[in-house]
């Protein structure tokens, strides 16, 4: 059995953790304003931009490719979902 190991978080900087516990604040607090499922969907869609845009910058050129894939595949199987509905 191998040891257990550090989360990363305890391998963060105090000044990292604080910016990291910032930017959760940040958006927990736009989360916690929104008022429809539709406006939900909207922050939650900024947040990840966001992370993918800071994730290029830290050159991960593959991360907005990679959100994308992502959403198109929940599409896709929601889309799927809705067509089997409406062909019984």
């Amino acid at each position: 059995m191998s040891a257990p190991t550090a989360s990363p978080a305890a391998k963060m900087s105090p000044e990292a953790r604080r910016r990291l516990e910032n930017l959760a604040k940040f958006w927990n607090d736009r989360i916690k304003a929104v008022r429809s499922d539709a406006a939900l969907a909207q922050v939650c869609f900024d947040r990840a931009r966001a992370a993918a845009r800071q994730a290029q910058r830290d050159g991960n050129a593959r991360a907005m490719h990679e959100l994308a894939e992502m959403l198109a595949t929940w599409a896709s199987r929601q889309e799927d979902a809705h067509a089997r509905r409406h062909t019984r």
